[in-house]
């Protein structure tokens, strides 16, 4: 039998790298690739591509970035006796700001730079959606680092970035964060479940409800020193019902604006359900991650965006899809081709150039 704290710490572990995969699921989406100035889905009706993308990056795939953040607010805490100034000012110095500040600052560099190559030398394949890196102001470049230079996005440049955007926000705001909870307990929870559900927010980008709300989650496991791997496996039955339900309530309300509730619920049950069925796997010895995918998650997470653009480009391009079946093929095989570069890519950068590896992931090399 496991422990309960070495079965919580092998969970967080071993979801690290399941959660890289559903986001780069979550950012397949065949509707964004432009050819020719031609949409790639335009005029054909695939509903099994359409059915399998809501179902994998649309339900399942959703969980992942609030899981991250609950399990970084959790961590973030872990372990700390007392919250001092002197706590919150080492941990932004020596961890937060490698952890996440140099990686987030060097990857949207990289994008910059990929950009200014690709627009250079490879016009054809960029979407003319982009801001010529040539004609850049400073604000332009401000941009690239914030919430982008594309009208109607707010990501930067390297746009998966914008969930380490996020996290840093509410991890500046994590004296208070921390207060609320002590001082409130679960009812702050209650009300930034309700800011999160009806999506009530600030108007400035990196203020996410999404981030705040689970972050403080976590929070609450962490400093009342709860396991949340016991409490969520305690009512798993009870949690794989709701979670059944409002899967299949948010899949036949789709197409009705208000369904975006049905689905918000649906993520806040999944999450636990997720965590406890890793648990029980765990436990059971049926599942066990291998520690190089463990390591290589927060690579593939930081490098996949533009790789994850071409490889969809040139498979459809190479297949040329005009039916449900080769939509379907490309849609699962484009984020299990960019993994597949990337591991390739991380192995070679871990065994030659270990300490540049290191500090472009945060030294989680």
């Amino acid at each position: 039998m496991i422990d309960k704290d070495r079965l919580r710490s092998e969970v967080i572990s071993f979801l690290r790298f399941p959660l890289i995969v559903a986001v780069l699921f979550i950012h397949t989406n065949l509707g964004n690739v432009i050819i020719n100035g031609i949409n790639c889905t335009d005029g054909y009706n695939i509903p099994v591509y359409d059915n399998l993308r809501f179902f994998i990056s649309g339900i399942i795939g959703d969980i992942a970035v609030p899981l991250f953040y609950f399990i970084s607010g959790f961590l973030f805490f872990y372990k700390t006796e007392l919250f001092t100034s002197k706590v919150y000012f080492q941990k932004l110095r020596k961890k937060r700001g490698k952890t996440l500040l140099i990686p987030y600052l060097f990857w949207n560099l990289v994008v910059v730079i990929l950009f200014l190559l690709t627009q250079t030398f490879l016009s054809n394949l960029t979407s003319g959606r982009n801001l010529l890196i040539t004609d850049y102001t400073w604000i332009n470049w401000l941009k690239a680092f914030w919430n982008g230079n594309v009208p109607g996005d707010n990501y930067p440049i390297n746009y998966p970035l914008w969930f380490i955007r996020d996290l840093m926000i509410t991890v500046l705001f994590s004296p208070i964060i921390y207060y609320l909870v002590k001082s409130f307990k679960h009812y702050i929870l209650v009300l930034l479940a309700i800011f999160w559900l009806f999506d009530i927010r600030l108007p400035i980008d990196g203020f996410s409800t999404t981030a705040f709300f689970f972050f403080a989650s976590g929070t609450y496991f962490s400093i009342f020193r709860k396991n949340f791997v016991t409490i969520f496996s305690s009512s798993i039955s009870y949690l794989m019902g709701g979670y059944l339900i409002t899967i299949l309530l948010n899949w036949y309300f789709s197409e009705f604006a208000w369904s975006v509730y049905i689905h918000r619920v649906c993520i806040l049950i999944g999450l636990p359900v997720v965590i406890s069925l890793v648990a029980c796997c765990i436990s059971k010895q049926y599942w066990q991650m291998p520690a190089s995918l463990t390591n290589s998650s927060f690579f593939i997470f930081v490098y996949h965006g533009m790789p994850l653009a071409f490889v969809m480009k040139g498979l459809c391009k190479y297949i040329q899809p005009q039916a449900d079946l080769s939509f379907s093929l490309i849609y699962l095989l484009s984020p299990i081709i960019t993994i597949a570069i990337g591991l390739i890519i991380y192995n070679l950068l871990v065994r030659y150039l270990p300490r540049f590896t290191a500090f472009i992931t945060g030294a989680r090399s």
